[in-house]
């Protein structure tokens, strides 16, 4: 019980309280015709993902120097830790600043709106169609999690990453022993560049459970939770709030990942059978919160409203975790945010964002050069 209370500390409370850098952003609500209750469920979840996000992308740029160093895993460990700290100090230095502003301007106000949200929230009746879709929606989400947690399921590359982890914590070494055969190898610039195996160390050293099962049976239930979320936040986005609308998506979207077997290369499969593995997290995770930021990005220009630079500080970021889950993912989330950068242009006028979408693209790129300098 305390090893599952560390892990959900690790992995939901440090990236909700770190996701606070992101407080000002008005990027997490929901629709304009979205509840509350909504509005703030979708809040949370964009500061968990972003604080996730802010935390992979730390211990990316963190390990990789590390690997290619030949240093140890224990001073990774002890780096990245210095790292989190200070990102929750700095989170927590913001989100009082930010509620501080807050309470100034709600003293300044009065307490007018106060009194017509209550009316608005009172005067509003629970929607009996809805209610079913979110039950059922809730049931296949369980239904999943239940299937990645209980059932075995034959996956060659798990001989492959989940050894890689288990060395990792066992030798103190990373990437410097060969996964099969235990003995020397040399550097291997695909995986050493995407060190995502490594994470999943981190949490199993951190957490005290076996890496095997942090990678088999843990991770898979917040990190389906997780694609979830960015499968809800870009529906409440694309819905408009509706109350029906957005957990249909959600079920529609379920039911693809359900009957999504078809191929051992589909999302779908990636997501349910090689969940703690760093190409499924890419696809899962990071190229649709990356798809949800690009959307909000180009709602806000053309709506003419400014992006300030959090805004692109976190764009950058989860553009650095696509280098961690995969060397692939280097090169995707720069074509990503470069055909979005020009459809935006384009389509908007926007042209001076494209130098700021550049900038995003500088560690990604740089990780690519130093794949083919060091193949």
């Amino acid at each position: 019980m305390v090893q599952i209370l560390i892990l959900l500390f690790m992995a939901v409370v440090i990236p909700v309280v770190a996701g606070g850098i992101f407080t000002e952003l008005p990027w997490g609500g929901g629709g304009k015709r979205g509840s509350a209750e909504g509005r703030g469920l979708a809040e949370f979840l964009f500061r968990w993902i972003g604080g996730q996000m802010c935390l992979w992308a730390g211990f990316h740029i963190i390990c990789v120097p590390f690997i290619l160093r030949g240093r140890s895993f224990g001073d990774v460990v002890k780096v990245y830790v210095v790292y989190m700290a200070a990102l929750i100090l700095l989170s927590l230095a913001r989100q009082i600043r930010f509620l501080a502003s807050l309470a100034r301007r709600d003293k300044g106000m009065g307490t007018d709106s106060r009194i017509s949200g209550k009316r608005e929230k009172t005067g509003r009746k629970a929607d009996k169609v809805a209610v079913v879709l979110w039950c059922c929606a809730g049931c296949l989400l369980l239904l999943q999690l239940a299937a990645a947690c209980f059932l075995a399921y034959e996956e060659g590359d798990d001989a492959f990453y989940v050894a890689i982890s288990t060395s990792t914590v066992d030798a103190d070494t990373m990437y410097q022993k060969h996964p099969y055969t235990g003995g020397p190898v040399e550097l291997d610039a695909r995986h050493a560049l995407a060190p995502f195996p490594v994470w999943v160390a981190l949490i199993a050293r951190l957490t005290g459970i076996h890496p095997a099962t942090t990678a088999q049976v843990a991770l898979p239930v917040i990190l389906i939770v997780m694609a979830y979320g960015c499968i809800y936040l870009l529906g409440n986005r694309l819905c408009g709030g509706d109350a029906r609308k957005l957990p249909l998506f959600l079920l529609m979207a379920e039911c693809l990942v359900l009957f999504g077997g078809y191929s051992t290369y589909s999302v779908e499969n990636f997501l349910l059978v090689r969940t703690a593995q760093g190409k499924a997290v890419l696809a899962a995770i990071v190229l649709p919160f990356l798809l949800l930021l690009l959307y909000l990005l180009l709602e806000r220009q053309k709506e003419g409203v400014r992006v300030g630079a959090g805004s692109w500080f976190l764009l950058a970021l989860t553009m650095v975790t696509g280098c961690l889950c995969s060397t692939l993912g280097s090169f995707l989330t720069c074509l990503f945010v470069g055909i979005a950068g020009l459809c935006g242009a384009v389509c908007l006028r926007r042209w001076k964002s494209l130098p700021l979408l550049a900038g995003c693209c500088i560690i990604p790129m740089g990780m690519v050069f130093l794949y083919f300098w060091m193949r």
